[in-house]
């Protein structure tokens, strides 16, 4: 720029201030490693609970599938069977489902750790970061949600089983 009066150059200089290094602090990185490794039990503990519900379906499913091909099994009895291996059928899409969306939300609860414990050396890892702890949590809400599904699924499979009983709707 040009001054008017004295025909002089004046220049601006700007002040950057500098981004300070990373520094490294076992506490901070402890603490910000928590909440996804608290996120990651529970999960196992879902899928617990999840491989244990499948293993019950599918033995309960090979049972009135061997009812369903005796040949003593009436067919109203057939009827009975056929509505409740339906729905067993669904219920075991749905566990599966809410297993896979689970495993899913695990890797990305253990790419959360990860980056929380690369994003002290690199600033940018805190994104990603944070974009697997939400894609996570929206995966476990999912597989929650496919679990509700299930139980409903597991009292309607209950009533099939009962129809024959309480047909008169007591």
């Amino acid at each position: 720029m040009i001054c008017a009066k004295a025909g002089k150059r004046q220049s601006r200089t700007r002040h950057v201030t500098p981004m300070p290094a990373p520094t490294f602090n076992l506490t901070s990185l402890i603490s910000a490693a928590v909440a996804p490794v608290v996120l990651i039990s529970a999960a196992a503990i879902l899928l617990s609970g999840y491989s244990a519900k499948y293993g019950s379906i599918s033995d309960r499913m090979r049972d009135l599938t061997g009812e369903y091909r005796r040949a003593e099994t009436t067919p109203a009895r057939k009827t009975l069977l056929k509505q409740q291996l339906t729905l067993f059928r669904r219920r075991i899409i749905a566990v599966w489902g809410a297993t896979a969306l689970l495993s899913f939300a695990l890797l990305l609860f253990l790419g959360t750790v990860l980056s929380v414990i690369l994003s002290t050396h690199e600033a940018r890892l805190g994104w990603v970061g944070a974009g697997c702890l939400v894609c996570g949590l929206g995966l476990m809400v999912g597989a929650i949600m496919l679990e509700l599904y299930e139980i409903r699924l597991a009292r309607l499979a209950v009533d099939a089983e009962l129809s024959d009983i309480f047909s008169d709707g007591s």
